[in-house]
């Protein structure tokens, strides 16, 4: 089967340990080389947001971008902040996939709205998503996401949404080839995020005062955050936080995601706010480490999987969850089960699946190119 000429556009660089954004990216490439497609990546210089939205929108204007779209035959917009480029790629009639991966209905929708900023932040955030969601995705030929679920989410709100594909993420091979063994018994709680991310941000703000308060500080110093960026920066959360990041451990950004697995009792990801599929609940799975996590950690996961993880949403069944999961002894059948539970989650498979979706797509434009003619 030949290959296409596909089109990626992102406003994500090249990936680093802990941004599950451009490690999706950067798998989704290597997948459509694998499958014989020619790649022609721009990433959109500017961080991830309203500017690279901005700039996604000049960028679409310049003559030197109309005649990388004319070359391909098909564009992959590679995540929501490229979306203001849509009315320029019609003008082309060069068939578009957008992979929006999670819905921004769910995100948005589970932001937080305790305080008046939080509710003036996140009232701005569903006026945005109108032109957005409900203008410029359904220009788009195609769309795909990361699970199921976020597929009926956005299929209940846009009213014109285009054809769908679920591409789900995969799991470093690297981490399934960890040995099984026992955790260090004097290990810490590994907490896995990149940081820059707000939402990350604001879950370890409600960690700070709903949970820590109620941990002693030997406990407490077991939690150890991993990650780029400053998790404390903004943290607002009072006394709480100035305790929390006084007493937590720092493990800062890392490289090799399999030693800090390696070196773990178990992991917690206390996600609070989100959408999609969550590569730090099910890597530690994979790793053969116990899982603490929430209700919203699981969204878009099998039951099978989600069998095998602790969840807790309130602070004080999360702190009773996270010190009983400390002292249980290891139980190597149910880590073995756990891991079974992921083994299918391959980058490979991701890549076959969005291999797919690119063919289809290219083979709607032609047949609508052709009753054109």
């Amino acid at each position: 089967m030949s290959g296409l000429h596909v089109l990626v556009v992102t406003s994500y660089g090249d990936h680093t340990a802990l941004t599950g954004g451009r490690l999706r990216r950067d798998n989704v490439v290597q997948g459509l080389r694998a499958s014989g497609h020619t790649v022609d990546r721009l990433d959109i210089p500017a961080r991830p947001g309203p500017r690279s939205a901005a700039r996604a929108t000049w960028v679409s204007l310049t003559p030197a971008f109309r005649r990388r779209v004319r070359a391909a035959d098909v564009v992959l917009l590679g995540d929501v902040f490229c979306l203001p480029m849509m009315p320029a790629l019609r003008r082309t009639r060069v068939p578009v996939l957008v992979d929006l991966v999670d819905s921004p209905y769910r995100l948005v929708g589970s932001a937080p709205r305790s305080t008046v900023p939080e509710r003036v932040s996140a009232a701005a955030q569903d006026a945005q998503l109108v032109p957005v969601m409900q203008v410029l995705l359904p220009m788009a030929d195609a769309v795909s996401y990361i699970s199921d679920e976020d597929v009926t989410a956005d299929a209940e709100r846009v009213r014109r949404l285009p054809a769908t594909h679920v591409v789900p993420n995969g799991i470093h091979p690297q981490l399934s080839a960890v040995e099984l063994e026992a955790p260090p018994e004097d290990g810490y709680l590994a907490w896995l995020a990149d940081w820059i991310y707000p939402p990350n941000r604001e879950s370890l703000r409600w960690f700070a005062r709903e949970v820590a308060p109620l941990l002693s500080d030997d406990v407490l110093a077991r939690v150890t955050l991993f990650g780029n960026g400053d998790p404390w920066a903004a943290a607002d959360a009072g006394e709480d936080a100035a305790r929390a990041a006084a007493v937590m451990g720092r493990g800062g950004f890392v490289e090799e995601l399999a030693d800090v697995y390696r070196g773990a009792r178990a992991v917690v990801a206390p996600v609070t706010r989100g959408a999609g599929m969550n590569n730090k609940v099910l890597e530690p799975l994979a790793a053969g480490r116990d899982l603490l996590t929430t209700s919203v950690g699981v969204r878009g996961l099998s039951d099978a999987i989600r069998r095998g993880v602790r969840q807790a949403d309130d602070g004080p069944t999360f702190a009773r969850e996270l010190e009983e999961m400390l002292g249980e002894p290891w139980d190597r059948a149910r880590v073995e089960r756990a891991r079974e539970s992921v083994s299918a989650m391959s980058w490979e498979r991701s890549g076959r699946e969005m291999d797919a979706a690119v063919r289809e797509v290219a083979a709607r434009g032609r047949q609508r190119a052709a009753s054109i003619r």
